[in-house]
C-alpha cells in the first residue's frame, strides 16, 4: 500500500538523500512534482489515483507544503492521506518544523517513521564537517577559510558538498597544495560564481555600489547588451515586488528573524497575487538586508523608478543604455529611488 511522508525543516540535502533512498526501496518508478503556491490539486491527484501502465508505482513530491492552509486544500489531502493509492506514495516537502495541524495528524497516524525533522547544522557541526571533508581529501583547512564557506555558501550539507568537492578539484591543480587558506576560498568562490541579475539585486539590496556596478559590467561583457539592459531594470522589478512584500508583513508587526526560533512569518505570508514564499536561508537574508536598507516608501519609490528607466532604456541608443542602466543603480542605492539628474537621455 501506497503511504504519505512529512519532510520537514530547513536541511535540504538530508531531505534529497532521504527521497533518494525511498526511491530505491521503491524501485522502478514515475516522479512528479508540485508546489503549493500553485494550482496543483487536479493534476496531482490525477497522479496518485491513476494506475500508470509504464511504472509499477509513482512517487509524487508536494513542495512547499507549509503554504497549504484553506481548508478546500486541506480537506481532500487528508482524505487521501486516510486513504492512499495502492500505486503511489506521496512525499510532502516544507522548509517549516510544522504546517498545519490536520495534515501532521493525518500522517503521523500512518505511524512516528513517516514524519522527518531535517535540522539545520549547528555551528559546531559545520566547522567539524568542513575539517573532516577537507582532511579526507588530504587538504587541512583553517579557522578563517572555514567561516568564510559558511557565511558564503548556502547553509545545508548539499550546497557545502557540491561547494567543497569543487574547491578540491579546483585546489588538486595547484602544485604541492596542502592547506586550504581564507584566500583560497575567496579565490575559488570569485572565479567559479556566475553573475546575474538575482546577483545584481543582492548588490543593492546590501547597498554595495560598487559591486553591483561591476556585476553589472559582467553582465554587459559576457551577454548580448542589449538583452541585459532592457532586462535587468524588470527583473530588478520583480526582486523588489517581493521585498515590498515582506516590508508590507514587517509594517503588520510580522517577523524576519532568520533563526528556527525566530518568527518568520513575513517570509511566507502572502500579499499581492502571485507572491511566491521565500524558503532558502540565504534569500531571507538578502531580503532582510534589503528590508533593512530600505523602508516601505523607499521601495515604493523604487519600483516606480524602476518602472521609469526600463521605459526610458528602451527608448535610448543601444551604445548608451549601459551608462543609462548604471544611473538606475545609483539612483536606486545612493537616492533610494530619487533621480539625481533628469532622466533624459541623448539619442544617436
Amino acid at each position: 500500500m501506497g503511504h504519505s511522508y512529512l519532510l520537514l525543516g530547513p536541511e535540504k540535502g538530508l531531505k534529497e538523500d532521504f527521497i533518494k533512498e525511498l526511491r530505491s526501496k521503491i524501485g522502478q518508478c514515475e516522479v512528479s512534482k508540485f508546489y503549493s503556491f500553485e494550482d496543483y490539486e487536479a493534476e496531482l491527484f490525477a497522479q496518485l489515483n491513476n494506475n500508470d501502465l509504464f511504472a509499477d508505482h509513482k512517487l509524487v513530491i508536494l513542495d512547499e507544503a507549509q503554504e497549504i492552509k484553506t481548508v478546500d486544500k486541506v480537506k481532500p489531502l487528508v482524505e487521501y492521506i486516510q486513504n492512499p493509492s495502492d500505486c503511489a506514495t506521496l512525499v510532502m516537502i516544507s522548509t517549516e518544523l510544522y504546517i498545519n495541524s490536520s495534515i501532521m495528524g493525518a500522517v503521523e497516524a500512518q505511524g512516528k517513521d513517516y514524519v522527518k525533522k531535517f535540522y539545520e547544522m549547528f555551528e559546531s557541526r559545520k566547522n567539524e564537517w568542513l575539517s573532516s571533508y577537507f582532511r579526507r581529501n588530504g587538504l587541512s583547512i583553517d579557522n578563517r577559510a572555514i567561516a568564510a564557506i559558511i557565511e558564503k555558501v548556502e547553509n545545508n550539507i548539499q550546497d557545502f558538498e557540491n561547494t567543497c568537492s569543487q574547491m578540491v578539484v579546483y585546489l588538486r591543480t595547484i602544485p604541492g597544495k596542502t592547506s586550504v587558506t581564507y584566500d583560497d576560498v575567496e579565490d575559488f568562490l570569485v572565479h567559479t560564481r556566475e553573475e546575474d541579475e538575482f546577483s545584481l539585486f543582492t548588490y543593492i539590496a546590501f547597498g554595495k555600489l560598487e559591486s553591483a556596478l561591476d556585476c553589472l559590467h559582467v553582465l554587459l561583457r559576457t551577454k548580448d547588451s542589449a538583452s541585459v539592459t532592457s532586462m535587468c531594470a524588470s527583473r530588478l522589478s520583480t526582486y523588489f515586488r517581493r521585498a515590498l512584500s515582506v516590508q508590507t508583513n514587517v509594517q503588520k508587526g510580522m517577523g524576519i528573524g532568520l533563526r528556527r526560533d525566530e518568527d518568520s512569518s513575513a517570509f511566507s505570508t502572502k500579499v499581492f497575487a502571485g507572491d511566491r514564499p521565500i524558503t532558502m536561508p540565504r534569500d531571507r537574508e538578502i531580503y532582510r538586508q534589503c528590508c533593512m536598507r530600505y523602508n516601505l516608501r523607499d521601495i515604493e519609490r523604487i519600483l516606480v523608478t524602476l518602472a521609469e528607466y526600463d521605459v526610458k532604456i528602451k527608448e535610448t541608443a543601444v551604445v548608451l543604455q549601459g551608462i543609462m542602466m548604471e544611473r538606475c543603480i545609483v539612483d536606486v542605492i545612493c537616492n533610494k529611488g530619487r533621480h539625481s539628474k533628469p532622466l533624459d537621455m541623448p539619442r544617436l
